[in-house]
């Protein structure tokens, strides 16, 4: 194991290791987000999963701190609808407006590029993001992501008594969970954009994972340019997960690094 691995490992699993995080909030055009941050250098922002938080994908796992060890100003997202952001009911609410938050969150910190890390929703965030702002990008990374993932729309009541049987993270408002996932219809970038992209991306996915179709997956990898895969062990979510293991953070470094 090289030093770095080594260091990773440590600092996924001895908490003691871990760095302070400060908690902050910012409004975003009259919804108040919530974000996390630490350490310095170029900045990092890392946007959750549906029915996820800054604490439960990046930080309780140690993705967070392994960033801020290997030089970075790293950031996570409580995205509204999540975490100790606000909710909000309507699908309208979501969608796009949960793209213009990442970009008011990086003129918040006065920032005029970043390293934008996306996993799940949040890579449909980040990749549409990227579609509409890529000059604000140093890098993109979108982890559990398949191209162009969209499945038929349907209504807000739809949703919610889907709700019902979906299995989420505890202590999230299913109601304001049904109204992002109405509003996600709307998180997919045209063909166009992903053949034309010019900032350097790299897709990370599990082994095992679930959610993305092999066929999302492998239109997902000859569509879009500048674009660097990685498969790692691991399902989508859950205790197996790939974001969960130390080798997702060796390899978001390892593309850092190189870029």
């Amino acid at each position: 194991m090289s030093m770095k691995s080594a260091l990773i490992t440590a600092l996924l699993f001895c908490p003691a290791l871990a760095f302070a995080a400060e908690s902050h909030t910012f409004d975003s055009d009259g919804v108040t987000l919530r974000y996390v941050s630490a350490g310095s250098g170029e900045t990092v922002v890392l946007l959750h999963g549906f029915s996820g938080s800054a604490e439960g994908l990046y930080i309780k796992p140690g993705t967070f701190d392994a960033l801020v060890d290997a030089g970075y100003h790293v950031v996570a997202l409580d995205q509204r609808g999540h975490g100790q952001s606000e909710k909000r009911y309507d699908a309208d609410s979501y969608g796009m407006n949960m793209v213009e938050d990442v970009r008011r969150l990086i003129d918040h910190l006065g920032q005029e590029k970043v390293h934008l890390i996306g996993y799940s929703m949040g890579a449909r965030v980040s990749n549409t993001f990227r579609s509409q702002y890529a000059d604000r990008l140093l890098t993109i990374t979108l982890g559990g992501y398949g191209w162009p993932w969209r499945g038929r729309q349907i209504t807000l009541e739809e949703s919610k008594e889907r709700m019902k049987s979906r299995t989420v993270l505890p202590g999230n408002d299913l109601d304001a969970l049904a109204a992002v996932s109405v509003g996600s219809y709307a998180l997919v970038p045209s063909e166009e954009s992903m053949r034309s992209n010019p900032v350097p991306a790299f897709g990370i996915i599990g082994d095992k994972d679930e959610v993305i179709s092999s066929e999302n997956l492998q239109t997902f990898r000859d569509t879009m340019a500048n674009l660097e895969m990685a498969i790692i062990p691991g399902t989508h979510a859950g205790p197996d997960g790939a974001p969960y293991k130390p080798i997702y953070a060796e390899k978001l470094i390892a593309f850092l690094e190189k870029h």
